[in-house]
């Protein structure tokens, strides 16, 4: 008959035991607190090391962000606050049409009296844009006038034309016939001149002259 006796652990063991753990636990805790600055090399955290999100704004130093840190299209208005951006941060002739958004300089973004003629393209000012009485004589160029003349054969219709020369624009027009009896049949502009139509009701041939007014400094159309 096999007799089977039950392990009891002594007080001495279970102390010793109790002990040990104690031991263990206070090292590991001691070894998690243990580590600092000193313990860690440098260079030796990397990317993978950091959970998505660790580091935040309280994590970083004022003024260590630089453009070189930033992303490709990494800040848009958004992330710049209102008015954070004056000409002194802007570097000169840094900005271009490119950087620009569709429509956003309006107005209240060119100072006054800024804009000279070189910032204007061809025909960008019409009538539309002008004030009342805005403009005055002293700011436009000298008006010249040139003419052409054609001769009508008696009982017919013909009309002239003339063009007003290059670095001017045509402002109105008219014709002169050299006698009665010739109707006007149409008086319009026609490109960069005048062009005048009628028709002779004489029985002779009739001379027909035909008047631009051209202002000088303009740009035709």
């Amino acid at each position: 008959m096999t007799t089977k006796t039950k392990f009891r652990p002594s007080p001495a063991l279970v102390i010793s035991c109790v002990a040990l753990f104690l031991a263990l636990t206070g090292s590991a805790l001691a070894a998690k607190a243990s580590i600092g600055s000193r313990q860690i090399v440098n260079g030796s955290v990397r990317t993978v090391d950091l959970r998505d999100s660790a580091v935040s704004s309280p994590k970083i130093a004022d003024a260590t962000v630089t453009a070189d840190d930033l992303g490709t299209d990494s800040v848009n208005s958004d992330e710049i606050a209102e008015n954070a951006v004056a000409s002194p941060e802007v570097a000169p002739d840094s900005l271009t049409a490119g950087d620009l958004g569709a429509a956003s300089v309006t107005s209240s973004e060119v100072a006054d009296q800024s804009l000279t003629q070189d910032d204007l393209g061809p025909n960008s000012v019409g009538s539309s844009e002008l004030q009342a009485g805005s403009i005055r004589s002293s700011e436009l160029g000298p008006i010249i006038q040139v003419s052409n003349s054609t001769p009508i054969a008696a009982n017919t219709s013909g009309g002239v034309s003339v063009q007003c020369p290059a670095g001017t624009t045509v402002i109105s027009g008219g014709a002169q016939p050299a006698n009665f009896g010739v109707e006007m049949t149409s008086s319009l502009r026609s490109g960069n001149g005048w062009l005048y139509q009628a028709k002779n009701n004489n029985g002779a041939a009739s001379t027909l002259t035909v008047f631009a007014y051209c202002l000088t400094g303009g740009s035709s159309n």
